[in-house]
């Protein structure tokens, strides 16, 4: 069954999910579901898919008696939409919602002041600030910065961890081999392509990835280099 096939019975599903002919899609979305929720370690450990994929379909898919979401329902008619794209993003936004859930678990309401600068090098080579934290942090960004950390560890290979430590801190023991001023710079230009990137399509804060690279990116990543 190819992937248009498979969404066809997805689309069916969602369209008229009472029909009992319509079970295919059901399945099909619910497998899906399951992958992706894979991907998420804190959620494997807490909760069980089944539960949060029924959650998805009552509060995110569909809303009172299994009526579709008016917005999803515009989607699907609107021919120009990467339906399939747009459900994968749905399911991303809900289990990492819920993942934030679980994170707050592990951390208090304290709020600490900041008075931190981040270093970044222009095109020069020249160091400026680009970015000071110096207000109270929120539980909100706290968590954020913690899940940023968590999905580098998973996402990030070994080469560009030790590149975004070399980034960050300007040390390049970091890399564990001996390696040349410009192959360090080389490096660092590809990651810095990649982490923008990370960034924008998972959706973090500036302030949130702020306070990863401060708290976390030395004790959850660049520690084990050392």
């Amino acid at each position: 069954m190819n992937n248009k096939d498979s969404f066809s019975y997805i689309i069916d599903f969602l369209l008229n999910p009472h029909n009992p002919d319509n079970i295919t899609g059901y399945e099909i979305l619910f497998k899906i579901f399951v992958k992706e929720f894979g991907k998420y370690e804190l959620l494997k450990k807490h909760t069980e898919p089944e539960d949060l994929f029924n959650d998805f379909l009552t509060k995110v898919l569909f809303k009172q008696n299994f009526s579709l979401n008016p917005t999803l329902k515009e989607k699907i008619k609107d021919k120009s939409t990467n339906i399939v794209s747009y459900i994968y993003q749905a399911i991303h936004n809900f289990l990492r919602t819920n993942q934030r859930e679980i994170l707050k678990k592990y951390y208090t309401e304290e709020k600490k002041p900041r008075d931190t600068q981040l270093i970044k090098e222009n095109e020069e080579g020249k160091e400026f600030e680009i970015l000071t934290l110096n207000k109270d942090v929120s539980l909100v960004v706290i968590v954020e910065a913690k899940e940023i950390a968590e999905t580098i560890k998973k996402e990030f290979s070994e080469t560009e961890q030790r590149t975004l430590c070399y980034m960050f801190f300007n040390d390049k023991n970091f890399f564990g081999e001996d390696i040349s001023d410009d192959a360090a710079y080389k490096r660092k230009s590809r990651l810095k392509s990649s982490l923008t990137k990370f960034v924008k399509e998972k959706g973090f804060s500036l302030e949130g990835f702020t306070y990863f690279v401060q708290e976390y990116l030395m004790s959850e990543i660049c520690d084990k280099f050392r």
